[in-house]
Order: structure tokens, then C-alpha cells, then sequence
């Protein structure tokens, strides 16, 4: 979401007092993150992006059949500010916990002694390999997600900035019959309903970019018969639903522009609709994805 810093401050610490006002999720992990928040808004501002040349883009006709603008592993991002994001985000997950703060010492200690290298982490997730991750779970049980959430905040402002600069090169007209998003072909987190007809788009869990869904489809095996998809919604959550897939097997929340008290920030609304995720996984559907905190 576009808004000037009141306003975007303003409707955060509204979203993190819904989100306390739950007493669902821990004290520590929201405290995290509206630490965190303001550091990534303000590493938006200030990220350095090198586009790749056009002609290391997929081609119109390759798009138009599924293919995304560019692959995970060659969407660009700025390293030099990830990697000096990177100890302060160690500093704000120590301030987080006990298990936070030594998943936070572990880690440094490892970047410190060469055990844990912080740019093949960042290469890693933007490839989207995950043995360097699953690795550390192991090592981390107290916090296992502790460097899946430092590399994906240390990546998301560059990234942020670079989807809004490759989405001018989609062509027009491009069809929504994949749920992948069309500059990195990653999976979307989860899915808006805008203006009055409701379209539908999917927030991408890599890049963030809002790109088009087809409105009665699953965002992530592109079913489309209406027997096999079923939706839900919870009268205390006015405005988001479970779009669930019986096919597949999977879910995705949707937040709905149009029954919703104020503006969504798709981060903070997914983790103010948890108890949504719950019910979900209660009756066999799972999520593909993470949230868009790594974790």
C-alpha cells in the first residue's frame, strides 16, 4: 500500500492493536514486528536498484503462456543494503525473547566465525533453495524460523522497489489464469478483493507486487470447477474469508476492500486473521506459503 508515513504509522499501530487486542499471538513476535516495520519502510525509501536489460526478460509470447518476467534467482535485489540490514535485524530479534535473543547469538556468532555465510542466505532465499534454512531450523529449535525472517526482511525493501520497477515492463492484456505472480513466478500469501466488482489480486510472497487473480479459481492449482472450491468466513473477522481448494488441498485468506473498516496492509492483516489460518489447517487444508515475515 502507497500512503504517506502518518498515515501509514497511523494505520499500522491500529493493525498491531487489533492484532494485541487478540491475545492470540505472543506478545514478543508483535513487538518484533513493529520494530521491525519502520526499518523496512525507511530501507524502501533508500534501496539501489539495477534493473536487468530487457533482453534478459521473458518474452511477451513466453509470458502470455505462464511463464514470469524473470526467475526467482535473477530478480534483482540490492545486496549492500540487505547485507547492513542485516545486524540490525539481529539486534531487534535479541530484544525479542529468550529462545529470539539466543537464535540471535547463535547467528551472529556464526555469521562472526565464517560457519554462517549472511550472502549466501540472501542468494539462497531469492533462489528459493531451502537447505540452508532447513539447516538452521535444526539448529535453532527454540526459534527455527530466526534466519528465514532476517533474510527476508534484509531482502524485502530492494525487492519491494524492484517489482515496482519491473511492472511497467508486463505486457498488456495479460491474462490471470495462473495464480503465480508474473514478474518472479512465486506463490501469493494472500489474495485482496478491489473496487466494486471485486477484482481479485494476489500479494506475492516473495516480491510483494498486488498482480490480478482470476476472481472463482485456486491462486495456486488454477481449479476452476466451483464444486471443488469452497470458501469460508468467521462473523468476528468481518472482511477477510478462507478460500479453500479441494483439489489441492490448499488455502488462502482473502481481505475484502469493500467490507473492511479501513485500508489493508496485507502483512499486518494476515497476522491480525490467524485464528482464520487455524480453522483452516483444523480441516486438512494447508498453507503453500509463509507469511510475508519469514516465518
Amino acid at each position: 500500500m502507497h500512503c504517506d508515513d502518518h498515515t501509514y504509522a497511523r494505520l499500522a499501530s491500529a493493525k498491531l492493536a487489533l492484532i494485541r487486542s487478540q491475545e492470540i499471538l505472543p506478545e514478543e513476535l508483535i513487538a518484533l514486528v513493529e520494530r521491525v516495520l519502520p526499518l523496512l519502510r525507511q530501507a524502501r525509501a533508500e534501496a539501489q536498484v539495477s534493473l536487468p536489460p530487457v533482453e534478459a526478460c521473458a518474452t511477451a509470447e513466453a509470458m502470455f503462456a505462464g511463464s514470469p518476467l524473470l526467475l526467482r534467482q535473477d530478480f534483482p535485489f540490492d545486496l549492500k543494503q540487505a547485507l547492513g540490514l542485516i545486524p540490525t535485524l539481529l539486534d531487534i530479534l535479541e530484544q525479542s525473547g529468550e529462545a529470539a535473543a539466543e537464535a540471535a547469538q547463535t547467528l551472529r556468532q556464526a555469521m562472526e566465525s565464517g560457519a554462517l555465510d549472511p550472502e549466501a542466505a540472501l542468494r539462497g532465499l531469492a533462489a528459493g533453495d531451502d537447505a540452508l534454512f532447513a539447516h538452521w531450523r535444526e539448529r535453532l529449535p527454540g526459534s527455527p524460523r530466526a534466519l528465514d525472517f532476517l533474510a527476508t526482511c534484509a531482502l524485502l525493501p530492494s525487492l519491494n522497489v524492484a517489482a515496482e520497477q519491473l511492472a511497467p515492463r508486463l505486457p498488456e492484456n495479460l491474462p490471470h489464469e495462473h495464480g503465480h505472480c508474473p514478474l518472479c513466478g512465486s506463490l501469493p500469501y494472500i489474495s485482496l478483493l478491489r473496487d466494486k466488482e471485486g477484482k481479485r489480486y494476489g500479494v506475492c510472497s516473495f516480491c510483494g507486487y498486488e498482480h490480478r487473480l482470476r476472481r472463482i479459481a485456486c491462486a495456486y492449482c488454477d481449479e476452476a470447477d466451483q464444486n471443488k472450491l469452497k470458501l469460508f468466513r468467521v462473523a468476528e473477522y468481518p472482511g477477510v474469508r478462507v478460500d479453500v481448494c479441494d483439489t489441492c488441498n490448499m488455502y488462502i485468506k482473502t481481505l475484502d476492500h469493500r467490507e473492511m473498516d479501513n485500508d489493508t496492509l496485507a502483512a499486518l492483516d494476515d497476522m491480525a486473521s490467524v485464528a482464520l489460518d487455524v480453522l483452516a489447517q483444523q480441516q486438512g487444508y494447508r498453507r503453500p506459503t509463509l507469511s510475508a515475515w519469514g516465518f
